[in-house]
């Protein structure tokens, strides 16, 4: 019986491994201003949650999803979403966080 979970199975991979790429991206970005975490990570739909803290004590979470697009992404969040290409890296996540925090009290820097 053919299965489509190997047909798309290299899809799943690389929208799971760009979901956990994001604390450290957001890491990279913000240094020791704040912390990024996954939580409730659904990877079969692409729905999870990340739950960001400032150094000053503000907390905020925000529900996203992610999509594949062929080869690119789309984040999705607070009605709005952002297209990122291949190769992941810190500067091209950055539009994640930025739709991520947009109604909190958390500044991106």
């Amino acid at each position: 019986m053919f299965s489509l979970s190997k047909l798309f199975a290299s899809k799943d991979c690389t929208r799971i491994k760009a979901i956990k790429m994001l604390p450290q991206a957001y890491a990279e970005i913000v240094g020791d201003a704040g912390q990024c975490k996954i939580k409730r990570l659904r990877p079969s739909i692409g729905v999870f949650e990340l739950h960001f803290s400032s150094d000053s004590g503000v907390s905020h979470v925000c529900h996203m999803t992610v999509c594949i697009t062929g080869v690119d992404l789309v984040f999705a969040a607070n009605n709005r979403n952002v297209l990122v290409s291949p190769p992941l890296t810190p500067a091209k996540l950055r539009p994640v966080f930025a739709i991520a925090l947009a109604d909190s009290e958390i500044a991106l820097r």
